[in-house]
């Protein structure tokens, strides 16, 4: 986990591939990120009532319960009920893609896409999120 800054956006990483998730927040701190990271949704969420979060970047599957679980256990959350979320999935062919982005409001994202793809989709996100204040 990266050394916090109130001035730095701060993204969570809910992954439960310790080495992906360990790349993807390594990035994201290189970038200038505040950054917390979890393997288990339970563990999210509870961070999530601790911190203030910026944007979430979700693995779909994971060992506690679904991603769109956690979403929209998140969302109940009025203070983070506009969250953005960047959905990350190894199989986007299995998934209804439509249902996430329309009903959940999230981008989804490929794992087999590059990481500058991933940072880019972050910015991205943090800067509609900041126009829609």
């Amino acid at each position: 986990m990266a050394a916090t800054s109130p001035s730095r956006p701060h993204v969570l990483v809910l992954e439960d591939a310790p080495t992906y998730r360990q790349i993807v927040a390594s990035r994201l701190a290189d970038a200038g990120f505040r950054v917390s990271a979890a393997a288990e949704a339970g563990r999210a969420l509870s961070l999530a009532e601790h911190e203030r979060l910026d944007l979430a970047i979700v693995d779909y599957y994971l060992p506690d319960y679904p991603g769109t679980e956690f979403i929209k256990r998140l969302r109940a959350t009025p203070r983070y009920q506009h969250l953005p979320i960047i959905v990350l999935t190894a199989r986007d062919e299995e998934l209804n893609l439509e249902y996430l982005r329309m009903r959940l409001s999230v981008v989804v994202l490929s794992k087999s896409c590059t990481l500058r793809r991933v940072l880019d989709a972050v910015s991205e996100c943090l800067t509609i999120a900041a126009g829609a204040c």
